[in-house]
């Protein structure tokens, strides 16, 4: 992981896709190289959990413009995106339900 002193441009972060990875950690813009994969089957208990992520990612390509500003408005002024803080929230609630293992 590298610093930057500012997270550049879509365009820029799109030209890098596939090698290097920009985010923000702890309110910190950063670079790293892409994640790749380790090479071997995940755990049982990671892979349990692929259909809930995969499910809670289309909830939110099905979400309305409007939802997802609203999302969006929520996470202003901290480091989640819309998605990030909508994603959570599932979870979250999905922890309450005892759904996760």
């Amino acid at each position: 992981m590298a610093k930057i002193t500012r997270m550049p441009s879509a365009a820029v972060i799109d030209g890098f896709k596939g090698n290097i990875d920009f985010y923000y950690w702890m309110g910190i813009p950063v670079a790293r190289s892409w994640p790749r994969s380790p090479g071997h089957d995940r755990a049982p208990e990671v892979q349990n959990k692929w259909p809930k992520f995969i499910y809670v990612a289309q909830l939110w390509a099905s979400l309305d413009a409007n939802t997802k500003d609203a999302w969006n408005y929520m996470a202003t002024g901290t480091v989640l995106t819309g998605r990030d803080m909508f994603h959570r929230s599932y979870y979250h609630a999905q922890v309450l339900l005892g759904a996760f293992d």
